[in-house]
């Protein structure tokens, strides 16, 4: 909190992202048992020495719809994927999306995307001009009570417009694909959702959290500079303007590449850059981030996910987390994080070596 409100932290602050590692652990049950529960979260996460946020987020409150059916189906098959089938029934047609779960990597993909044609646009519209909020701030309450000093609570509202869009609803390609042949509806589809994220941010602004979290899954090489700067900087600017009067800190998900969109978030009043990825996993050096980013943003990453994997060497972390101090512990406007998560085969204790890394530095 220090570094967001411009002050001198006693120390870098260091978080990493550990529920994709934890998933996994539990999937294949090798959990450690004392790790088990929230409560045995809250103790990794006091082990490892290092902050949370993941775990820490939530949108403060619940989404429904009225005169849509939503159907849910899945089947498991014996190599242990799983397909998982959704469905929405609206009176302009029906959309499907399918996601397939990989036993190998513990993660989930689409299989097929629920949006792909003009009429696909007409129905996704339905779908957010029947949505619905009621805000509720008791989980966040408790974040705040349990995990006191542990990492930051944050509002998590939905992506903004294009980048559901992208991510969720139609894929790159088929978003693509729209945006040439049905710029209109394209554009028509993100003011519906637009106008539906209204009482979702009036509710964050009231919310007990002090940050809100932005999961973009930002990158370069998906949303180029005329998309972003056509479709996602507006939208940033018009609720950031309304999330900073309400007191919020505002940080958003970028990682992948940086070079084409990291000068152009900073344009946009955010006040940080959150899961930068740095080269060799990225496109831009550690020690060129600054330069790349502007003066002002907040950068919150440093150590590529897979650089916890035991199939890359302890020595190559450990030269990047000093890169990264040496690079950027003056200013005090760099958090230090694993972009984007330790993964499923990640060697938990890199975590715990990187705090006292962190730690020896500012003894130092």
């Amino acid at each position: 909190m220090a570094v967001f409100r411009g002050e001198q932290p006693d120390v870098m602050p260091w978080f990493a992202d550990l529920t994709y590692w934890c998933t996994a652990m539990e999937y294949m049950r090798k959990m450690p048992e004392k790790y088990g529960g929230e409560n045995g979260r809250i103790q990794l996460y006091r082990d490892m020495g290092c902050g949370a946020h993941e775990e820490l987020y939530n949108l403060p409150g619940e989404l429904s719809y009225n005169d849509i059916k939503i159907g849910y189906s899945s089947e498991k098959h014996s190599d242990g994927t799983i397909l998982y089938e959704e469905t929405y029934n609206t009176s302009k047609g029906s959309i499907t999306a399918i996601r397939k779960f990989l036993p190998t990597s513990v993660s989930t993909a689409y299989v097929k995307y629920p949006v792909s044609t003009r009429q696909d646009l007409k129905v996704l519209q339905e779908v957010f001009k029947r949505q619905t909020f009621k805000s509720s701030y008791a989980l966040q309450h408790d974040r705040l009570n349990r995990w006191k000093g542990l990492g930051l609570v944050s509002s998590l509202p939905p992506r903004t417009p294009l980048q559901q869009i992208v991510v969720i609803w139609a894929g790159l390609v088929n978003t693509v694909r729209l945006l040439m042949r049905e710029r209109e509806e394209v554009e028509e589809t993100i003011q519906v959702m637009s106008e539906s994220d209204d009482p979702i941010y009036d509710a964050i602004c009231r919310s007990p959290a002090p940050a809100v979290y932005f999961g973009e899954n930002l990158t370069s090489e998906a949303v180029t500079p005329s998309m972003f700067k056509r479709y996602h900087a507006p939208y940033y600017r018009k609720r950031v303007a309304q999330l900073h009067a309400a007191g919020k800190y505002i940080f958003v998900h970028i990682d992948g590449t940086l070079r084409g969109l990291l000068p152009l978030l900073g344009e946009t009043s955010v006040d940080c850059a959150q899961s930068v990825t740095p080269a060799p996993v990225g496109d831009v050096e550690i020690e060129r981030l600054r330069e790349v980013a502007g003066p002002e943003m907040i950068l919150w990453g440093g150590l590529p996910g897979v650089s916890f994997s035991p199939q890359h060497s302890e020595a190559t972390l450990i030269g990047m987390a000093r890169s990264v101090i040496k690079n950027h512990v003056s200013g005090h406007k760099f958090i230090m994080g694993v972009s984007d998560q330790v993964p499923a085969d990640g060697d938990i204790r890199r975590v715990r070596m990187i705090t006292d890394i962190v730690e020896g530095e500012a003894k130092n």
